[in-house]
This record gives structure tokens, sequence and C-alpha cells, in this order.
């Protein structure tokens, strides 16, 4: 991926808006809402790139790849290599006169047709500094009106002026297939970028990889790189699976950026230590955003025991709860939790 900095995020947000209202509608997925051949970018881990730049694409299979808004087409010129684990990798370059703004991603072949929506999002220049959306705990699939309270958040976020939005987990109240779908419902009405990870009520069998892919990933903006790991199960942070390896893996891949900031559903002092000297002790993050306490953060508590490392937590969603996060040139900067009015909602 291209990184840049530049112009304000204001305008830049404004023509995402006008781009995403023009999107193409969801052709893709199963018919059970699963990810079907294109793996990522999704709508829940989208790609970031600058017009002339690139990004990634895990698919099941090699196909013509396009990106779709509105009636505007732009082919993709790929690279190809076969995926760790299966399938294939794409290596993605934009047209130098690709126009900024949301777009679908579209796979064909002799085999079928897949589109998946608002999976890339495409900048004329990466912000120099921005603003963060960060929400967590909607819990879809709990009742009627806690929905109606996630997507009133979800309209609020949109008009927050932010670059784009972290939904740190708990995304369903039981992980069912029918409450991700819903998740998928209420992430296609915000019109940034929206990244996801996993909590635990959502570990009902494979359900959110099956939706939303990888649990683990990293993505860049700008100068700033993410690290987005698992916490659905509580082994999920130690040392039984693989995702140490693939964290000890990102954080080196994004040593080189200004601040370096992971995302995750819960921090908990007892959670595997191999994963926290990686991220909190050797190279300590700058900052750890996550939910699932349902409150904030005490005075006490405003960095890991044994770090450096910032922690930022934010309410729940369903009490009509998120933050906004200033990224500054002396680091993130939390601004007080957001709320939205009781008519908006409940």
């Amino acid at each position: 991926m291209t990184r840049s900095s530049g112009v304000a995020a204001d305008a830049r947000i404004g023509l995402l808006l006008a781009c995403l209202l023009l999107a193409a509608p969801a052709l893709a997925r199963s018919p059970e809402g699963w990810i079907d051949q294109i793996r990522t970018p999704n709508n829940g881990m989208p790609a970031l790139a600058a017009t002339g730049g690139g990004f990634d694409a895990v698919l099941a299979a090699k196909g013509e790849l396009r990106l779709i808004a509105g009636e505007r087409a732009v082919p993709l010129a790929c690279q190809w290599e076969a995926a760790p684990g299966g399938g294939m990798l794409a290596h993605c370059t934009l047209p130098g006169d690709c126009p900024a703004g949301a777009y679908a991603l579209e796979w064909r072949n002799e085999g079928g047709l897949d589109t998946n929506t608002r999976s890339v999002f495409v900048f004329d220049v990466f912000p120099e500094y921005y603003a963060i959306a960060h929400v967590s705990d909607t819990h879809l699939g709990k009742s009627p009106a806690a929905e109606e309270i996630d997507h009133a958040v979800f309209r609020a976020v949109n008009e927050s002026g932010a670059a784009f939005a972290a939904v740190t987990g708990d995304l369903t109240e039981g992980g069912e297939e029918a409450q991700f779908q819903a998740v998928l419902r209420l992430l296609d009405t915000c019109v940034l970028p929206t990244f996801v990870c996993p909590g635990n009520h959502d570990r009902q069998g494979l359900n959110y990889e099956r939706f939303f892919g990888p649990a683990c990933y990293l993505f860049w903006f700008g100068k700033d790189g993410f690290l987005s790991y698992d916490t659905k199960d509580f082994s999920a942070a130690s040392e039984l699976g693989p995702q140490d390896g693939l964290i000890e893996a990102y954080r080196r891949a994004i040593k080189p950026a200004r601040w370096a900031v992971g995302l995750t559903h819960r921090y908990e002092p007892m959670q595997g230590m191999r994963s926290q000297l990686v991220l909190f002790v050797d190279d300590p993050l700058d900052c750890l955003l996550f939910g699932h306490w349902h409150r904030e953060n005490t005075a006490e508590q405003r960095t890991v025991p044994w770090g450096t490392t910032a922690i930022t937590v934010v309410p729940a969603a369903i009490d009509g709860k998120y933050r906004i996060i200033d990224v500054t040139e002396k680091g993130l900067r939390p601004r007080p939790c957001s709320e939205i009015p009781p008519k908006e909602g409940r």
C-alpha cells in the first residue's frame, strides 16, 4: 500500500460520503452471508489505498478484478501467487486516475461473479492527522431495542468526521448466523471504513471467520500501523495456537510506524504472556483500544500494568456509547465518551 500524508480529513471524508452513496448493491457472499470467492478485503476488513498505489486481496481462485462504484468500473492490474493456507493472493495496482472514494471489489471468471461491498477505500492522500471512531459491544441479537441503539450510534459515527471506525468485538449476542447477518447490515450503514475484531460473545464455532475471515490482521493508515488481534476466546491470547506467531510478525511489520496501535476486544493482565511481552514490553505498542468492560477505564487503568502502552476502553454501543480518538503529532488523544441522545433509539 502506498503511504502518504496531506490534505485535511474533512474534505476527504466528504468525497467518501458522496462516492459511497453511489456504491453498487451487494451481489456477493454466500446465501448465508459468508465470505465466498473474495475472502479479503471485505466490509469488516477493508483495503485502504492511495490513488496509483495498490492493495492485496485473497481469493479462492484467480479471476478478473474490478472496483465498482455506481456506474463506474475500475479494472485492476493484478499479479497472482498462491496464498498461504490455500487460495490465491492478488497484488492489485490502482490506475493513476482512479478517483478517491469507497468501492465494492468485484471478482469474475467463468465460474461466476462475487462482489464485496465497502471493501476498498481509495484516497488521494492520507491525512497527517485524523480521528478514529471507536465502537464496541454492539451485541446484535440481544433485542430489537438494542439494535435500534446500535444503528443510532452508527448514524452518529457517520457524522463524526472520523477517518475510519474500529469495531472491537462482541458484535453479536451469541455468535449465531442470523446475528452476524445483522452485523453485515449494520456495517453497511457506515460511510467510513469499518475494521472489526471478534469478542467472547462471537465465538460460536467459526462463524466469525466465515463472515469476516482472519481474526488477526494488520493495516496501515498513512504513517500509522494498526494490529487487530483475537480475544474472543480467553485462550486465543495464550500460547495454545498460531496467533502468537502472527502477533510477533505483525508487530515487526508495523515497527516503522509513527504510531503503533493495537485493536482487540478485551485486555486482562493474566492473558498469554508471550504476546503481552511482544506487544507491551519488548517493543511496546503506543496505544491499545478495546471494549468488553462496558465502562470507562479508571485513572489507575491508563496503561498496561507492566509497561507504557496507553489503554483506552470504550463503553458499550448497546448503551448508546462510542468514542472519538484524535491522532495527533503527540500520539492518540481520546475525547470524552460520546452518547447518543435518548430519542435516537432509546
